[in-house]
């Protein structure tokens, strides 16, 4: 019979794996100090630590608030799911998912199952990356006759409220069909907008790890190709953070 969580504490689900534990990441769980555990769950492996109901129950919701809790939680929750995805296909459980009992815990995998297990075997094998591609900035053209530093500083401001959004130019076209033919699947990272300054593509990859090679060949032929006129940016790998499946998540 599954266990209870002792009145004071709550099972906090970092990830879902196959079945088959192995070796336990040594890190520390999202409280600083839980250890991690991994527990069989309808034919599952479920990622968890036993954290104070106080800080992560029903008050997490108000917590969220204080911006510094905030984001360490945050980095210690991704440092444990990066942990087990090291050397195993992880299916990452959303910031906060925390379950009274281990009895409450394997009924929400059981009611998931089939949605789980077909996510893992879509993101078998395979990493996530995120790729960004800006255009270089281009200098400012002044007018000639700024005389004065407040006329200079209203001329720029003029010049930059009438920039247009940049255009997705042939060659970032191409880019990106590269990369969607290069991964098993691509995820939009985000609508694009003013707030990030000259980005013109944005976009997650999921990429087998053996196809790693490719993805960095390719990113050198277009880095060297656009020279000064766009940069890439990449980040990685991540566990399938983009590729879980909404049915796939706890409620």
């Amino acid at each position: 019979m599954a266990r209870k969580v002792a009145g004071d504490l709550v099972l906090y689900l970092y990830a879902v794996t196959k079945s088959g534990i192995g070796d336990t990441p040594q890190v520390r769980g999202v409280d600083g100090e839980a250890r991690i555990e991994a527990i069989p769950c309808a034919g599952l492996t479920c990622w968890i630590s036993r954290v104070p109901a106080a800080e992560f129950g029903e008050s997490f919701s108000q917590r969220l608030e204080n911006l510094d809790w905030l984001a360490a939680v945050s980095v210690r929750h991704q440092r444990v799911i990066a942990a087990i995805a090291e050397s195993r296909d992880t299916l990452p459980a959303r910031l906060g998912t925390v379950f009274l009992s281990e009895t409450s815990l394997e009924a929400d995998i059981r009611k998931r199952k089939a949605a789980l297990e077909a996510d893992l075997r879509r993101i078998a094998g395979t990493q996530e990356w995120g790729v960004k591609v800006f255009a270089s900035p281009q200098p400012a053209v002044l007018p000639a006759r700024v005389r004065t530093g407040k006329e200079y500083l209203q001329a720029k401001s003029s010049l930059l409220r009438s920039r247009k959004p940049p255009v997705l130019d042939e060659g970032v076209k191409k880019f990106a069909h590269e990369l969607e033919q290069l991964g098993i699947a691509t995820a939009e990272g985000g609508r694009i907008s003013g707030g990030t300054r000259d980005l013109q593509y944005q976009a997650s990859v999921l990429l087998k790890r053996s196809d790693r090679a490719k993805l960095e060949k390719l990113l050198r032929r277009f880095s060297r190709a656009w020279k000064d006129t766009h940069k890439i940016e990449c980040s990685g790998p991540w566990p399938p953070y983009s590729f879980v499946s909404h049915s796939a998540k706890s409620d």
